[in-house]
């Protein structure tokens, strides 16, 4: 039982301190979202609830993917949304280069209602494995 009680105690501390000296990897015009982030808004998804303003947020945010890629069916759905920070959780083709045309859209869009803030968590339509989780760069102050 102590063998167990250490080695658990062992495994947290080294998954909590897991990639935190690292600097971020820049990607799809942003910058990876950790692996806490991402359990974070597979969690969160399930439980969001929508608002009126939200369904209408949604639906321009959708119709802003669809016109970078109307190629094959895109899905896209909120997990996460605040006054300064929303969750966007799409499902696509599993294609590189629509990955990043969507993530850059996404995260360089100037929709009126669409917080400065933005985490964007990418799953294929082919077998729903996790392609990109980005979010959006912050900006340093001086």
């Amino acid at each position: 039982m102590k063998t167990t009680f250490i080695a658990s105690a062992l495994a947290l501390v080294l998954l909590s301190s897991c990639g935190q000296t690292e600097k971020p990897k820049e990607m799809y015009c942003g910058i990876g979202m950790s692996a806490f982030e991402v359990i974070d808004a597979k969690t969160m998804a399930a439980n969001f609830k929508y608002t009126e303003a939200d369904k209408t947020l949604l639906a321009a945010v959708t119709a802003e993917v669809k016109s970078v890629y109307a190629e094959k069916p895109v899905e896209v759905y909120f997990y996460n949304k605040k006054a300064n920070e929303i969750g966007i959780y799409v499902v696509a083709p599993n294609d590189k280069a629509v990955v990043e045309k969507i993530c850059c859209d996404l995260l360089q869009s100037t929709l009126p209602d669409l917080p400065a803030t933005r985490k964007i968590v990418f799953y294929t339509n082919e077998n729903n494995n996790l392609v990109a989780a980005v979010k959006t760069k912050q900006v340093e102050k001086k």
